[in-house]
């Protein structure tokens, strides 16, 4: 199970990167292995989903152990036989499941301290259920991912209908609904079908892959069409990014495809946790994309972020830059564009900071108070607060809008 055990940094191509965690993540298939039983250590902020991108579970602080450590069973779609007792057990409707671990740092003398954490990831045990000896367990391995060249972004080209038609049929049909192998039949996808589009259709395809990303980008940059994205309407730039959805995607009496679309085009996974509105457990990610004239964030200005004293996250808050494109964390020199709570930051006399954002910090400003952009790239500043407390959500607390200082 690869970790990134020195903090996953700018060179990690994956949309919106936690840089303020310890990362770690797999791949499971129970298609060949039967059921899984999985080791959680404690203290976690994880989860399972399915490729279709569909949470099974949160795992952890957000989960069923309540961030004690818990023993999880996974079980294939078609699996018929006995289910055993004393765990928490779900059922994936496609073999292949994404097992995605984030823990936690601690604040040490001169920043964050990676080292508990990854020795708490570290004692995560995979192993068939059939395999019920200890001594039958085979050792797991955690190698470090940190630093090693990755991409993990999905293709923007006809590509991606290739990887759909082999994931597809792979998987049974019950993983998703006929409406959406109707769609993906109308473009020649079926299960147990060869895929081979002729050279006309893989033209048409490949535009369509370049359309879909360029219609999510502008619904992702254009908080006012998308209703209740806005955190603070008519005082604040933040917005939502599950403006008036559950965790599913659903609003009320339908499933909300534009916000979907626009989440999963610059993030990796979704669950629950992700999306409780519950004082002190949830987490929230507030983000803007414009400063407080309504100017879309240019990485050759320089800006200024106030956040008030006291800023409500129970467990840590950080403020990240990442492209709005891709979501991948922009990359100008810092290893980690990304400012967080566990660091030594510069406080203003009653407690609140004073951040900015720019290709150069302003003369005399700390730089653990400051991210450095890419001049002539855009970007998005995402706020996270894990654990967000009461003062978030009845808005006594209010973070500024970014302020242009050029």
């Amino acid at each position: 199970m690869p970790t990134w055990k020195k903090r996953m940094d700018a060179k990690a191509i994956i949309p919106t990167p936690n840089a303020d965690v310890i990362y770690a993540q797999s791949y499971l298939d129970p298609k060949k292995d039967g059921p899984l039983v999985v080791v959680a250590p404690p203290g976690l902020i994880g989860m399972f989903t399915d490729f279709w991108q569909r949470a099974l579970t949160d795992v952890g602080v957000g989960g069923p152990d309540k961030g004690q450590g818990g023993l999880y069973l996974l079980l294939p779609p078609d699996y018929d036989g006995a289910v055993p007792s004393g765990y928490n057990t779900y059922r994936s409707p496609p073999y292949n499941v994404f097992l995605f671990w984030r823990a936690p740092l601690q604040k040490g003398a001169d920043g964050p301290d990676t080292k508990p954490a990854v020795a708490n990831i570290e004692q995560t045990l995979v192993y068939p259920l059939r395999s019920g000896i200890p001594s039958e367990w085979k050792k797991m391995e955690f190698p470090d991912a940190s630093g090693v060249p990755l991409d993990m972004m999905y293709p923007r080209n006809a590509t991606f209908y290739d990887r759909l038609a082999k994931f597809v049929d792979y998987e049974p049909v019950a993983s998703v609904d006929p409406y959406l192998r109707g769609m993906m039949a109308s473009i020649g996808i079926v299960k147990g079908q060869p895929f081979k589009p002729d050279e006309r259709h893989r033209q048409i395809l490949e535009k369509a892959a370049k359309a879909a990303v360029n219609m999510a980008g502008a619904l992702n940059i254009s908080s006012e069409v998308i209703p209740g994205r806005l955190y603070y309407p008519g005082k604040r730039q933040w917005i939502n990014r599950y403006p008036s959805v559950d965790d599913k995607f659903n609003s009320n009496s339908y499933f909300n495809v534009d916000v979907q679309s626009v989440f999963f085009m610059i993030a990796y996974s979704s669950a629950p946790y992700m999306n409780v509105n519950m004082p002190g457990l949830g987490a929230r990610y507030p983000s803007t994309f414009k400063d407080a004239d309504g100017n879309y964030l240019k990485g050759d200005k320089t800006y200024r972020l106030h956040l008030p004293p006291n800023v409500p996250a129970g467990l840590f808050w950080s403020i990240t830059a990442y492209s709005p494109v891709d979501g991948r964390m922009i990359d100008a020199g810092q290893a980690f564009p990304s400012i967080n709570s566990m660091t030594n930051l510069a406080q203003n006399s009653d407690g609140s900071y004073d951040l900015y954002f720019g290709p150069q910090l302003p003369q005399g400003k700390p730089e653990t108070n400051g991210i450095k952009t890419v001049p002539n790239q855009r970007f998005v500043l995402s706020l996270r607060l894990y654990c967000a407390t009461m003062p978030f959500y009845d808005q006594t607390w209010i973070p500024d809008d970014v302020i242009s200082m050029q």
